[in-house]
């Protein structure tokens, strides 16, 4: 098999886009370390083989490895995770990154054919130096749930995709998409004025989806992009948490729902639960919101969450009752992301094949998508 004449320089760019050392790339790829380095210096040429294994395994198109220069490197959202033993980014959260980054840029290219085919985005601004408390009531305010409403919602799952409509109907994205759960909560991206927020799909509990939500919603107020684990360990996280927490748990009906007890207090487990499910949020988000407005004692939140919202096993789903190709990518891409790209085939600013690549279904089945979104 030939020898393929590549620039070295190129395929040390795909293994940095894939944050992979030298070592870690090649056992990836089973070769000696020394074998990748003469790859990427260009003291040899790989065979087609090869590349199609680089290309498998740092999942990158084929195409891109054959690029005559590497491509510019894109500044990577601010990492604020502070989780113990940081590890790093792996491929599979670098690819969910790269996925919604390509989907706004693709909104960027229609609004600048055509402007009103971008929903405008419609949230506040805010700064550290904000109350998190005050932005959250007014935030809130705009959303126009009380609640009433929020305490109606059967159960978590419900309650996770009412609170992401509302948010879309704001203008953002929202995306969920499976990634390792012990490296991040989920990420922000705003750019050029679009703004989407990405909710970790494989997090432990619905409630904590929820909670990442609003996280990542007040990094857009701040109008940063962002990857979050939401340890309380710095500024900006800590902001975010407390912004999350008052938006989900206001302070007024959390002293009521708590009743005359004396205060601060070591509310117990059931306590806690009782409170998460009136509010429909996560344990934690409880524990949180009891601390911050000193109703608990100082430490009550990291005393005591370790053994909450543990996840429940996953059950098998197969048969007539297995979600579809269609809901799978609808909740993944969600509803804006869908109706926007429709909208834009509809306004003849794409064609079907363009907006078959950004929802990720087959061009006969945009049909079945639009049928979907009602």
């Amino acid at each position: 098999m030939a020898e393929v004449p590549v620039n070295g320089k190129v395929l040390e760019w795909a293994r940095t886009l894939r944050g992979l050392d030298i070592d870690k790339a090649a056992a990836l790829l089973g070769v000696p370390a020394d074998e990748l380095r003469a790859y990427e210096s260009g003291e040899t040429q790989p065979l087609v083989s090869f590349l199609r294994r680089m290309s498998a395994k740092y999942q990158i198109n084929f195409t891109s490895l054959l690029m005559p220069e590497p491509l510019p490197t894109k500044k990577p959202p601010t990492d604020h995770r502070a989780r113990p033993g940081k590890l790093p980014l792996s491929i599979e959260t670098l690819l969910a990154i790269e996925e919604v980054r390509e989907a706004l840029e693709a909104f960027g290219d229609m609004a600048s054919e055509a402007p009103r085919i971008i929903p405008k985005l419609n949230i506040g601004i805010a700064q550290l130096t904000d109350d998190p408390e005050e932005v959250a009531a007014a935030e809130r305010k705009k959303f126009g749930v009380d609640l009433e409403e929020q305490r109606e919602w059967p159960g978590l799952d419900v309650a996770r995709r009412q609170w992401r409509k509302r948010i879309e109907s704001r203008g953002v994205f929202t995306y969920m998409i499976p990634m390792p759960p012990d490296q991040l909560s989920g990420f922000s991206l705003f750019q050029d004025g679009i703004a989407a927020i990405c909710v970790n799909d494989k997090d432990t509990t619905e409630g904590a989806k929820i909670f990442t939500l609003f996280h990542e919603y007040c990094h857009l107020l701040l109008r940063q992009s962002g990857i979050s684990d939401e340890e309380d360990n710095n500024r900006v996280e800590r902001f975010c948490n407390e912004f999350a927490a008052s938006f989900l748990i206001p302070k007024k009906a959390l002293r009521e729902a708590i009743g005359d007890v004396a205060l601060p207090a070591e509310f117990s487990d059931a306590m806690v639960r009782r409170l998460a499910v009136r509010f429909r949020v996560s344990n934690r988000a409880v524990a949180l919101r009891l601390e911050k407005t000193g109703l608990a004692p100082k430490g009550f939140y990291g005393r005591r969450t370790t053994r909450w919202d543990l996840p429940k096993p996953l059950k098998p789903i197969n048969g007539p009752h297995q979600a579809s190709h269609i809901k799978l990518r609808l909740k993944r891409i969600g509803h804006l992301h869908a109706a926007t790209t429709l909208h834009a085939v509809e306004r003849k600013v794409i064609n079907s094949f363009d907006a078959s690549q950004l929802i990720g279904v087959l061009p006969s089945s945009l049909g079945r998508m639009k049928a979907e979104l009602g």
